[in-house]
């Protein structure tokens, strides 16, 4: 987000979130396809929505934790408000969801950052 855009309280595009959410979970070791899209919300931040192809879900928890931390990076507080409608899949096609690594379905930004970057 430029400069004049966080002076000004504005925030990212739709285009842009959902570019650099690709190039952090494209990296990560053990993902291996994903189709994340955010989108913004009017009464809230946004949702991330999606399916990660992981190896497993120890893979999927970073998966959140990337997005979470992304978030924070682009939207400042306004990643707590964003709910996150990500299921992960596993090679043998098993889902994960956030409710498989304890988590509330679906969590918000702000239950991903409370229970799993602290």
């Amino acid at each position: 987000m430029g400069l004049l855009s966080k002076m000004l309280g504005g925030r990212p595009g739709e285009a842009a979130i959902n570019a650099t959410l690709a190039d952090a979970v494209r990296v990560l070791p053990g993902v291996t396809g994903h189709s994340l899209r955010y989108n913004h919300q009017p009464q809230a931040s946004g949702a991330v929505s999606g399916i990660v192809d992981v190896a497993d879900s120890a893979t999927f928890l970073e998966v959140l934790r990337t997005v979470r931390r992304v978030l924070d990076g682009l939207l400042g507080a306004g990643a707590d408000r964003v709910t996150f409608y990500l299921t992960g899949r596993t090679p043998d096609g098993v889902p994960v969801t956030p409710g498989d690594l304890g988590l509330t379905q679906p969590p918000t930004g702000r239950e991903v950052a409370q229970r799993l970057l602290s």
